[in-house]
């Protein structure tokens, strides 16, 4: 696709909770992967709940601005800002609250796409021991 996507999914979508709106840019049977969090998921149900898991209160505040993209209409790379002030949800399992906590993380997500530009694969990739670091949690980012 093209960066207009990129925004498309992350502003109008993802930054709106708009987990329909997402869904809508996936292929029923897409793979999914978040490679730091070991995130594995295989159709659009299991991406819908992952991503879901994001727009709960619990989970706090979450926002991605894509800042580049690489590729073509059948596959490219999505480079972008991650910023979150945490909710009471343990999103990275340190095993207590981070309730008021914030970092920002830079990542990519590299896709791929069917004929139709659907997402038909998708792995994303970012530093986890730098969230841990921003969040107060030196003991699991070492």
């Amino acid at each position: 696709m093209n960066m207009a996507w990129a925004k498309k999914w992350m502003l109008d979508n993802f930054n709106e909770r708009d987990l329909d709106g997402i869904s809508k840019l996936y292929h029923p049977k897409v793979r999914f992967e978040d490679v730091p969090l070991g995130v594995r998921a295989d159709g659009i149900e299991g991406v819908r709940e992952f991503l879901g898991g994001f727009f709960q209160p619990s989970s706090g505040k979450h926002a991605f601005n894509p800042d580049a993209y690489l590729g073509n209409e059948r596959e490219g790379v999505v480079e972008w800002t991650w910023t979150a002030t945490l909710g009471e949800a343990d999103l990275f399992g340190t095993g207590s609250s981070p309730k008021g906590k914030s970092f920002e993380i830079r990542g990519n997500s590299v896709f791929r796409f069917d004929a139709a530009g659907l997402v038909v694969e998708e792995r994303d990739y970012w530093d986890v021991a730098s969230v841990l670091k921003q969040i107060g949690d030196t003991k699991q980012a070492a």
